[in-house]
C-alpha cells in the first residue's frame, strides 16, 4: 500500500513538472508539445527486458536516463523530444513483441526488420496511432495478421513478409489505411481470397502478396485497374484463378507486374503494352492462351519479360527486336510457331533467352551473334534446322542448349573467350557431324557437355582428358571411332560417363569397348 501510495505521489509530482514545463513554454509563445520523457524512457526500457540481446547492441538504453534520444538506434523529434523512430533491423535480436512500445505515441518509425522475433504480434502495437511505417520483415512472427491493423489510419509503409503468419485476412482490414502506400505480406502462410478493403487504398504504389496461398479472383477490372498510382504488383506464386481482363493501361505508371506461377487463364490483357513505363512482366507458370497481344512490341523500357510454362500460341513475335532494352526473355514451354526473325540482333542488352520447348523452326539467326551481352541460350526441342552460327561460339556463353533440333553441319570451333566462359553445352539429339573441336578440351569451367545422338563420324580428341571440373559428359551413339582418351576417367570431378553405341577402343584392351557407367546423378541441368 505504502508503495503505491509512493508511485502515485511520483507520477503527481512529475505531471505538475511537466505542467509547469508547458506553462513557461506557453509564455515564451512556443506551441511545442510537452515533453514526457518518462513514457519513452519507460516504454523501451519494458520492451527491451522481454528481448535477448546476444550481441548487448542494446547496452546504451539505460533505465536511469532522463530522456532516450542519445540510445543507439533511437531518434528523436528535436522539437517535441520524443521518440520518433526505432530501427533495431538486423541485430540478431530475439524474443517476442512484448509490451511497452504502446507508450511511444509519437513513433512514426518502428522497423525490426531481420531478426529472431517469433511469435504473434503485441495487440498493444495497435495503441501505435501515429505510426507510419512499420517493417516486421524476416523474422518468424507466426498467427494471424492482427485485425488492429485497422485502426492504423496514418500507416504509409507496411512490411511483413517473410515470416509465418497464417489464415485468412479480415475483409475489412485495410478499412482505414487509407494512407497506405507499400504493402508487402509475402513470404508467409496466408491464405483465402485478397480483402476487399484493400482495393480502396488508393495510394498503394506498392503491392506484394507473393509466396503464400492466396485463392480466388483477385477482381483486376473493378479493383486492382482502379489503383492509378500503382507501381509495383506482385501475386506470384499463390493459388490465384480467373482472367486478367484489359485495363492495365489505365495505370500509367506500373513498372512491374509480376503474376507468375498462379492458375490465371484466357487470353492476355490486349493492353498490356500500353503501360509506357513497364520494365518487369513476368506471367509464366499460369494457363495463358492464344496469341501475344501486338501491344507488347510498344514497351521498349521492358528489360525482364517471362511468358513461359503457359498454352500461348500462334507465331513468334517479329516484332521482337523493338524492345531494345530487354536483358531477360523466357518464351520456353508454350505453342509458339514461325521463325526468330533477324532483327533479335538489335538486343543489345540480352543476357539470357529461352525459346526451348515450342514449335518454331527454321534457321538459327546469324544476327543472335550481335547481342554482344548474351551469356544464357536455350533453344532445346524446337524444329530449328540450319547449321550453328559461328558467332555464337565467339561470345563469353556460359551456357548453350540446342539439343532436340534438326541442325546440321560441324560444331563451329569457337573463341577462347567462348571456352574460357561456358559451363554447359548440350548440343544431343541433332544431325550434326564432323570432328569435335579440340579446344574443348580445353575449357577449364566446362561442367556439362553432351553430344550424344549425333552423326559425328569423328575420334575422341585426347584433349577430352583434360577437363578440370566436368561431371557429366555423353557422347552416346554419335558415331565416334578410334581410341578412349586414357585420361579420361582420371579427373576426380566426372561423375557420369556415357559412351555406349559408339565404335570406340579402350586405351589398353585394343578392341571393341562399349563402356556404361553407371549414373549417380540426374544427367544434366534441368
Amino acid at each position: 500500500m505504502a508503495t503505491q501510495l509512493v508511485m502515485g505521489f511520483s507520477q503527481l509530482l512529475l505531471y505538475l513538472l511537466v505542467s509547469m514545463v508547458a506553462s513557461l513554454k506557453g509564455c515564451m509563445g512556443s506551441d511545442s508539445v510537452p515533453i514526457q520523457i518518462n513514457d519513452d524512457v519507460f516504454g523501451l526500457i519494458v520492451f527491451k527486458a522481454d528481448l535477448i540481446d546476444p550481441s548487448s547492441y542494446l547496452s546504451s538504453w539505460n533505465e536511469d536516463d532522463d530522456s532516450p534520444c542519445s540510445w543507439k538506434f533511437i531518434e528523436c523529434n528535436p522539437e517535441s523530444g520524443r521518440v520518433s523512430q526505432v530501427s533495431l533491423d538486423g541485430l540478431g535480436l530475439s524474443g517476442r513483441l512484448g509490451k511497452g512500445l504502446q507508450k511511444l505515441q509519437h513513433m512514426k518509425t518502428l522497423s525490426l526488420s531481420r531478426n529472431n522475433f517469433s511469435g504473434d504480434i503485441s495487440p498493444e502495437l495497435g495503441f501505435l496511432s501515429n505510426l507510419e511505417r512499420l517493417n516486421l520483415s524476416h523474422n518468424s512472427l507466426s498467427g494471424l495478421i492482427p485485425s488492429f491493423l485497422d485502426s492504423m489510419s496514418s500507416i504509409k509503409f507496411l512490411d511483413l513478409s517473410e515470416n509465418s503468419f497464417s489464415g485468412k485476412l479480415p475483409d475489412d482490414l485495410f478499412r482505414n489505411s487509407l494512407s497506405l502506400r507499400y504493402l508487402s505480406l509475402a513470404g508467409n502462410l496466408l491464405r483465402g481470397p485478397v480483402p476487399s478493403s484493400l482495393l480502396s487504398c488508393s495510394s498503394l504504389n506498392t503491392i506484394n502478396l507473393s509466396n503464400n496461398h492466396f485463392s480466388g479472383d483477385p477482381d483486376f477490372s473493378r479493383g486492382i485497374w482502379s489503383l492509378k498510382r500503382l507501381r509495383k504488383l506482385d501475386l506470384s506464386h499463390n493459388e490465384f484463378s480467373g482472367s486478367v481482363p484489359q485495363g492495365a493501361s489505365a495505370i500509367h505508371n506500373l513498372k512491374e507486374l509480376q503474376l507468375q506461377g498462379n492458375r490465371f487463364s484466357g487470353s492476355l490483357p490486349g493492353d498490356i503494352g500500353l503501360c509506357p513505363h513497364l520494365s518487369r512482366l513476368d506471367l509464366s507458370s499460369n494457363r495463358f492462351s492464344g496469341a501475344l497481344p501486338e501491344s507488347l512490341q510498344r514497351l521498349s523500357s521492358m528489360h525482364f519479360f517471362s511468358l513461359s510454362k503457359n498454352m500461348l500460341a500462334g507465331e513468334f513475335p517479329q516484332w521482337i527486336g523493338s524492345l531494345t532494352n530487354l536483358e531477360y526473355l523466357d518464351l520456353s514451354s508454350n505453342g509458339l510457331t514461325g521463325s526468330i526473325p533477324s532483327s533479335i540482333g538489335d538486343l543489345k542488352s540480352l543476357r539470357y533467352l529461352s525459346l526451348s520447348n515450342n514449335k518454331l523452326f527454321g534457321i538459327i539467326p546469324t544476327s543472335m551473334a550481335s547481342c554482344p551481352m548474351l551469356s544464357v541460350i536455350r533453344l532445346r526441342s524446337n524444329s530449328f534446322n540450319g547449321t550453328i552460327p559461328e558467332g555464337l561460339f565467339d561470345l563469353g556463353l556460359e551456357e548453350v542448349d540446342f539439343s532436340h533440333n534438326g541442325l546440321v553441319g560441324s560444331i563451329p570451333s569457337g573463341s577462347s573467350t567462348f571456352f574460357s566462359s561456358l559451363r554447359t553445352l548440350d548440343l544431343s539429339s541433332n544431325n550434326l557431324t564432323g570432328h569435335i573441336p579440340a579446344e574443348k578440351g580445353l575449357s577449364s569451367n566446362l561442367r556439362y557437355l553432351n553430344l550424344s545422338w549425333n552423326n559425328l563420324e569423328s575420334r575422341m580428341p585426347r584433349e577430352l582428358g583434360y577437363f578440370q571440373n566436368l561431371t557429366v559428359l555423353d557422347l552416346r551413339n554419335s558415331a565416334l571411332v578410334g581410341l578412349i582418351p586414357a585420361d579420361i576417367c582420371e579427373s576426380g570431378s566426372l561423375n557420369i560417363l556415357q559412351l555406349d553405341g559408339n565404335s570406340l577402343i579402350g586405351p589398353n584392351s585394343r578392341r571393341d569397348w562399349k563402356l556404361f557407367v553407371t549414373i549417380f546423378a540426374e544427367l544434366g541441368p534441368k
